[in-house]
């Protein structure tokens, strides 16, 4: 068993129409972690009557079903967007306390003329702008409970395959080394009982890897300070433009003039034979071509290079330097 110390654990999980992904992933962690929190995240529990009515699943149902697993239920916040119990829990013959809180994925319409927007739940993730909303609530969720310092371990397996990459994208943004993302794998016999706990073995708890981008670059450990993960996608896409701006700054200080030059007439589509005619020194188009490879091989890691020697003919390595330098010098207004 884990020494809990002082931070606090929660469980995050998406939902669909499998309500035992939930139980069974939460049975298992149950068994090594003390949570303070459980949090739901599902789409609209509204009642669908024409869907009952044949037969096929609804979240209000889902819901239903969830709820009755948390018993002992002391109300917190009752609003249109979340609520959150005291509740307790059981797994075999023991129990466990915990707040159980449940988040509606909503959609912000601005109103013409107002301060404030309306916002209307989320049916199902199909359109972009569910998607994006969807993604800012996961997002900010996970957000808010890293600013409060918690351990979160996320369940991926519920919901529409967009809410679990969403998911993963807010880890890969927000999570520390001690953050687990999880997914559930459970045999289909025993998913088609629908048993909300699994005594027999037959699912399985799989973690999954997570590569966290803040990590790996430092720069975005500003996005912290974002509750929008698409702030986070500008900041890292313009952290990748910098690196590459200055990979390619570090190359021309390394080229001698001639060689500047001969990059130049590349990037502006001009031929190894008109490159050495405009040089202050011409030079023959085969050796203008020889210094294109040299170029070729500085720009890129030399582990790239070995692993490309039957593709570096002259047409190609042209190819490849035009379209990395065009826009570089073009921004920059030179020619040859």
């Amino acid at each position: 068993m884990n020494d809990w110390g002082q931070r606090p654990y929660v469980y995050v999980a998406t939902l669909g129409n499998a309500p035992p992904v939930i139980t069974l992933a939460l049975d298992r962690l149950l068994k090594e972690h003390k949570f303070a929190e459980v949090c739901i995240i599902h789409t609209n529990a509204k009642p669908h009557p024409e869907r009952a009515a044949r037969g096929l699943a609804t979240m209000h149902e889902t819901i239903k079903q969830l709820d009755r697993e948390f018993v002992n239920k002391v109300p917190l916040v009752q609003s249109e967007e979340e609520k959150k119990w005291k509740v307790d829990y059981r797994v075999g013959s023991e129990w466990f306390r915990f707040k159980y809180r449940r988040i509606l994925l909503r959609r912000e319409e601005p109103i013409p003329g107002q301060l404030e927007p309306k916002y209307e739940p989320i049916n199902d993730v199909e359109t972009e702008a569910n998607a994006k909303a969807t993604f800012r609530t996961i997002y900010r969720i996970l957000k808010r409970y890293k600013e409060q310092r918690a351990i979160i371990h996320l369940n991926i397996a519920g919901g529409r395959k967009s809410m679990s990459v969403f998911g993963m994208s807010s880890a890969q943004l927000l999570f520390w080394p001690e953050d687990k993302v999880w997914h559930v794998v459970s045999q289909d016999e025993f998913m088609n009982k629908q048993a909300m706990h699994d005594d027999s073995g037959q699912s399985l708890l799989v973690p999954i890897p997570v590569i966290r981008l803040s990590a790996a670059s430092p720069a975005l450990g500003m996005l912290l300070t974002s509750s929008d993960p698409y702030d986070a996608i500008s900041a890292q896409e313009n952290y990748m433009q910098l690196m590459d701006i200055r990979r390619k700054d570090e190359l021309l200080r390394y080229l001698d003039a001639d060689e500047r030059q001969i990059l130049v007439g590349v990037s502006q589509g001009l031929s190894n034979e008109e490159i050495g005619i405009r040089l202050s020194k011409p030079l023959k188009s085969k050796t203008v071509a020889n210094k294109l490879t040299e170029i070729y091989a500085e720009y890129i890691a030399p582990e790239i290079t070995s692993g490309l020697e039957s593709d570096t003919s002259e047409k190609n390595i042209r190819a490849y330097l035009a379209g990395e330098f065009a826009t570089y010098f073009r921004q920059r207004g030179e020619q040859l």
